[in-house]
């Protein structure tokens, strides 16, 4: 009997642990396709995304979509205490940047489409805990995908 309470409340303590805590990305509306994967320059077996000043915080987004998408912009907010400020992103058209893996147009049923952005975290941004809101939209404004990211500028 000691021994199963004591399995138990080693099973409690680590699922409360943070070592044993994922980054958990969540959708957030995504209407024209759905991510399969999203892969981030972090420790992803942290509960959130630890941004480094000064460095270059990469994106890796494979997904699909439900209907053919001739546009794929990229809207990307953080989040700070409910308010959501807007991240200009120099190469936010997909289907124009070099290095996003976008080839436009997006034809439903093409298996799995990969976005990928490189961004760097400057050394101006407070030190502060942020959701990150990253958006993948079509031609008419629709989110093809939407995740948030829980993330800490350090």
């Amino acid at each position: 009997m000691y021994r199963r309470i004591a399995i138990i409340l080693v099973l409690c303590y680590l699922s409360f642990s943070p070592t044993c805590q994922a980054l958990d990305i969540d959708d957030c509306g995504s209407k024209v396709g759905k991510f399969t994967s999203v892969t981030l320059d972090c420790d992803m077996n942290k509960s959130v995304c630890d941004l480094i000043p000064n460095t270059n915080a990469t994106i890796n987004i494979d997904f699909t979509v439900d209907k053919d998408v001739s546009k794929v912009n990229a809207v990307v907010h953080g989040i700070v205490m409910d308010v959501p400020i807007p991240f200009p992103l120099p190469n936010a058209d997909a289907c124009q940047a070099p290095d996003s893996g976008i080839k436009c147009p997006l034809k439903k049923g093409d298996a799995t489409f990969h976005y990928k952005n490189t961004l760097l975290v400057l050394k101006s941004y407070p030190k502060v805990s942020v959701t990150v809101k990253w958006q993948l939209k079509d031609e008419n404004n629709e989110d093809i995908i939407c995740i948030l990211i829980p993330a800490r500028i350090k």
